[in-house]
């Protein structure tokens, strides 16, 4: 803060009406508003000047205000401020913004000038001016820098500010606008408010600044709708204009830093000068910023000063000799008239401003404000066109300027144009940052234009692609845990770059390979990844250089793999000749697919979505998509991002749905849909649609009616569908009955083929029999497909396959194929249940005594041995490739609890009846062990569509019911107590 310390006395403005005893300085204060000391001056014919004439010491005006008394919302908001000195240099300012406020950076600088007095605009013109500006900060996350008073263009400023705030609900906290005001201290109204006492460190408390108070001819106030104010002090009082100078450093400081953080980012901020009406000082804001190379706007029709340089910029003419323009006499003529009018004695020094103005066409851009013509030319639209201009037909930095701001209809309409050629093998750094910025809108356009994302997207590119993931993210965190849990390479040659990378940097960097292993987590450990295919090429690690690099150069040399011997890859060699044995559909790398991987891994939902439309097995990447969101979100602890998790997961489950129900007609043939959902799929894990739906847990897609159906043909095998539902329990105990009757997919093709045989020929309306020719019979099966032969009917797992073969069965091979059905098999476990209770409760009640053990008990203990096997089976046959993990899907099943239970006790209940003397515990057990056998018989009933919902509203109700047995417990256990 400054203070004048030498009182000269101001004799223009000191006139006879003035007080002898208390005058005028020239510094703006009375002589008694200096302090005694200072009333002295040695050489009182000096000209007062800031650096001469006053004091510097640290300022005592800084911390928060609270409008009291304003309009809207700005009373409740408090308001950071800071006094500084006009000679601060703009680096500590940006340091305080940066730092102290913590405002970041911005991707835009809207500096705006004009009338400092109030001024009148037209409702309708108001309007477009605010929602121009407010449209042109919010798309760009800039910052509105403007004189901060509460009067002329900043005060329609801070109103468009506050008209925002009120539509977001009365504060905008979800996209803040930053308004920053920049004022000489010396105007202000209640300076004693915003100073602390002497001696005192900070406020006490927010400095009150009161908006209900008559407002003073004199001193102006601040609005109280912009965020930050900067108030610069030259030690004077009443006097306007002494924050430009500083102001335009500040905002030539702002211009200069970068707009992301990145090293290798070239552009700078952008910076544009918006001029609505304005005085002498306005045109001196414009020169001063044309100099600076920051484009200027000028809202013409706003009044004085802006329509002055938009009439000058219109009429000037282009120079041949020279660059720039100039004015012909007359034009020159009419605005030295027009700024006599407006300005008086400053007209020739403000005509010599503009004409250096000119000079720099392409910085001048002329926005006339015109209510008729709509919302659709808002002010938003011409700051950026002004910007772009400026970059004087560079589409690249034109592109990475819309890119910043994402606006891609910027970039659709001004750059993507038949006028600019742009070469698209130039596009590569523009299309990596719309990948690593979130922006599918960009990335979109790129590809509709002709990039080509196979050219682009290397295994490199990739790679440094997920190197660039922020640490806050879900993917990063699961990246640090595997490393945490140190994951054994299941290779010498992982073994060696992973050792390699640590002696390098400590920490090793994140490979394909480890991103492998995140997707096979996030889904199941039967999917095969394809970063999992090829652990030497896909566990490589590349620096991170320009993506202007498109091969990714592998060596061949034994010294180059990490000090390998050849000893080493001759294993591998052999180990892939092996491998090439399987003759299995490897997996191959598809430029698509990998970002949208990408994308749902940083679940991204609308990158995902966009790149999802263009993916060859949409229903296959839509449920593998909700898979690894369900899973990422078990693991999130944000219950915000759990929440997004879950909702993108749900979203590509009903997309998934949607392409299903368009690929499915009931009325057309069906085979092709089945045979999609149960083929494995070798660029997704070689897994299936099916297990996928299973896996993730999709009740809404296993629900539709192609599931359904699809589900009903695998459940009834190669039976038949049109047996009737007696007929196969008859069937299933008599099984000549098997052997001799029509009960499979190929006895009822034959029916209709001879059926279709007599039809064919039968004799026409002309009387003859068809068109002459022999009848060749094509083997179709119900929906019209052709059949497969027997060697088509063996699936990759050994399972027989449920489509008719069209062929003739042997009668043993019917046998196999009736008994091999899972609902016969189903019906036979529910036999052998019954049969098995039966038995158990006969020994219990009739023949379980001490005695010798009869046959039908050991027959019932080998039973039960079965049973034991039979879990040890369910464990071996379980989807995972580790016995960890299938013990613990086994465990998570709640039935399987009941088995174990089950069987533990029918085992301690056979020890104790062999021990004599312990026939009574062993019924006991016993008995209590035959209970739970009955229960589980509960789980057949989960079948029937009748009994199994029913069952699970009665588990549901059980559970609530938990809660008020606890309740009533209390009661029953302090009665029976003071009973």
């Amino acid at each position: 803060m400054r203070v004048c310390n030498r009182f000269t006395e101001d004799k223009k403005k000191n006139g006879p009406v003035s007080d002898p005893a208390n005058p005028l300085c020239q510094c703006g204060k009375k002589k008694s508003r200096h302090e005694p000391p200072y009333h002295q001056n040695n050489d009182s014919s000096e000209p007062w000047s800031a650096e001469t004439h006053t004091l510097k010491s640290p300022t005592r005006s800084y911390g928060e205000i609270q409008f009291v008394g304003a309009a809207g919302w700005g009373q409740e908001k408090l308001r950071k401020f800071v006094r500084v000195d006009y000679e601060t240099k703009p680096e500590t300012l940006m340091e305080l913004i940066q730092k102290q406020w913590k405002l970041g950076q911005p991707k835009l600088l809207i500096s705006v000038t004009g009338g400092a007095k109030n001024f009148k605009l037209n409702s309708n013109l108001k309007n477009v001016f605010r929602k121009g500006l407010i449209k042109a900060a919010l798309s760009t996350d800039a910052w509105i820098i403007s004189g901060g008073s509460n009067s002329g263009v900043m005060k329609y400023v801070g109103e468009a500010v506050r008209d925002y705030a009120i539509a977001e609900g009365g504060s905008a906290t979800t996209r803040r606008i930053v308004a920053i005001g920049i004022a000489t201290w010396g105007i202000l109204d209640q300076q004693e408010a915003l100073t602390m006492d002497k001696g005192s460190k900070l406020l006490s408390r927010p400095a009150s600044y009161r908006m209900d108070q008559q407002e003073q001819t004199g001193p102006v106030r601040l609005d109280p709708n912009h965020t930050h104010f900067i108030l610069v002090d030259d030690g004077t009082t009443g006097k306007f204009g002494k924050e430009i100078k500083l102001r335009s450093d500040l905002e030539k400081q702002i211009s200069e830093q970068k707009v992301t953080p990145e090293n290798d980012e070239r552009l700078n901020i952008p910076t544009v000068c918006v001029v609505v009406e304005g005085g002498p000082n306005t045109i001196q804001t414009v020169k001063e910023a044309v100099e600076n190379g920051t484009p200027c706007l000028i809202i013409n029709g706003s009044g004085r000063a802006a329509n002055i340089l938009a009439y000058a910029f219109d009429n000037c003419r282009t120079s041949d000799n020279k660059p720039g323009k100039y004015f012909s006499r007359d034009v020159r003529g009419k605005i030295e008239k027009r700024l006599r009018k407006a300005f008086k004695d400053r007209a020739s020094d403000l005509l010599n401003m503009i004409e250096e103005c000119i000079k720099e066409p392409s910085l001048i851009n002329v926005y006339k404000l015109d209510a008729g013509r709509g919302v659709s030319t808002d002010i938003d639209g011409a700051i950026l066109d002004a910007l772009l201009r400026a970059q004087k037909g560079n589409c690249i930095d034109q592109l990475q300027l819309a890119m910043v701001w994402k606006r891609v209809d910027v970039a659709k309409t001004k750059i993507f144009t038949d006028d600019n050629n742009l070469m698209m093998a130039k596009l590569n750094n523009s299309v990596r940052y719309a990948i690593e910025h979130d922006l599918p809108n960009f990335l979109e356009l790129f590809i509709e234009n002709g990039v080509s994302m196979k050219d682009y997207l290397t295994e490199k590119e990739l790679t440094i692609l997920y190197r660039g993931i922020t640490k806050t993210s879900r993917l990063s965190c699961m990246l640090e845990e595997n490393k945490k849990k140190d994951i054994k390479p299941t290779s010498l040659l992982s073994c060696m770059l992973k050792e390699k990378n640590e002696k390098k940097d400590g920490g090793y960097n994140v490979t394909l390979w480890m991103i492998g292993q995140i997707i096979q987590q996030l889904t199941m450990d039967t999917y095969e990844p394809l970063y999992l295919s090829d652990e030497e090429r896909f566990n490589q690690e590349y620096p991170l250089t320009s993506v202007s690099e498109k091969k990714v150069h592998r060596e061949s040399d034994n010294s180059d793999h990490c000090g390998c011997s050849s000893q080493l890859f001759a294993i591998l060699d052999h180990n892939i000749q092996k491998s090439e044995k399987w003759k299995k559909i490897m997996p191959q790398f598809h430029p698509i697919r990998e970002l949208f991987l990408y994308a749902i891994l940083l679940n991204r939902q609308e990158m995902a979505r966009m790149l999802w439309e263009r993916i060859d097995e949409p229903i296959a990447a839509a449920l593998t998509a909700s898979k690894m969101l369900k899973a990422m979100a078990g693991k999130e602890f944000d219950q915000d991002q759990k929440k997004s998790m879950m909702k993108h997961a749900e979203n590509f489950e009903e997309l998934a749905i949607g392409v299903l129900k368009e690929c499915y007609d009931p009325g057309e043939d069906r085979t092709n849909i089945y045979n999609m959902m149960r083929r494995e799929l070798p660029n997704w894990g070689q897994a299936t649609c099916l297990t996928m739906a299973v896996q993730a847990q999709n009740r809404k897609f296993i629900a539709q009616s192609a599931v359904q159906n699809l589900l009903t043909k695998m459940w009834m095998g190669k039976i038949s569908n049109e047996n009737n539902y007696w007929k196969l329990w008859l069937y299933m105990f008599c099984p000549l009955m098997v052997a001799f009757n029509d009960s499979l997919m190929e006895d009822k093709h034959r029916e209709r083929c001879q059926r279709n045989a007599v039809t064919a020929n039968k004799p026409d309306d002309s009387g003859g029999i068809g068109d002459g020719h022999e009848m060749e019979m094509v083997e179709v099966d119900s929906e019209g497909a052709p059949h497969p032969t027997m060697a088509d009917c063996k699936q990759g797992n050994g399972d027989l396959d449920n489509r008719d073969s069209g062929q003739r069965l042997s009668v043993l091979r019917r046998l196999v194929l009736f008994y091999n059905a899972p609902i016969i098999k189903f019906r036979l476990n529910v036999v052998s249940q019954l049969a098995f209770l039966f038995l158990f409760s006969y020994i219990i009640l009739t023949q379980f005594e001490e005695k010798p053990v009869r046959l039908k008990e050991r027959f019932l203990i080998a039973w039960v041995v079965t049973l034991y096997l039979e879990e040890v089976r369910q464990i071996d046959h379980g989807r995972s490739n580790y016995w960890k993990d299938r013990l613990l899907h086994w465990f998570n099943d709640f039935w399987n609890m009941v088995d174990l239970a089950t069987l533990l006790l029918f085992g301690i209940g056979a020890v104790l009846r062999f021990i004599p003397g312990m026939i009574g515990p062993a019924r006991i057990v016993l008995a209590l062990d035959l209970i739970g056998f009955y229960m589980r018989l509960l789980q057949s009933f989960y079948v029937s569509e009748r009994l199994g919902p029913k069952l699970i509203m009665i588990a549901r109700m059980m559970v609530d019911l938990l809660s008020f047995v606890c309740i009533l417990a209390v009661f029953l256990i302090s009665y029976d107590i003071a009973s």
